[in-house]
């Protein structure tokens, strides 16, 4: 029940890393499937910084917390790579 708390947290703070469509002159893909992928990236975000830090549930609010700070970049960067990929 932990991992599912803590993935739907990385899930939220992955959304949060992705920005919003901007005006470009190229098309790009809708805005849902925009933040779908920035939630999936948070939720490989975190649980990538979770192994590489060796963190073992339960974790304390502090270590929550930098897990986070993977799950925004990750998210971030899956968002990047998805408007990337989807240029036309």
């Amino acid at each position: 029940m932990t991992y599912l708390l803590m993935a739907i947290g990385w899930a939220l703070v992955g959304w949060c890393g992705t920005r919003g469509p901007k005006p470009r002159p190229e098309p790009l893909p809708g805005p849902r499937k925009v933040f779908i992928w920035g939630a999936i990236g948070g939720i490989i975000g975190g649980f990538l910084w979770l192994i590489a830090f060796s963190l073992k549930a339960p974790l304390s609010s502090l270590d929550y917390a930098t897990t986070c700070i993977g799950a925004f970049a990750f998210g971030f960067v899956v968002e990047e790579l998805v408007h990337q990929l989807t240029k036309k």
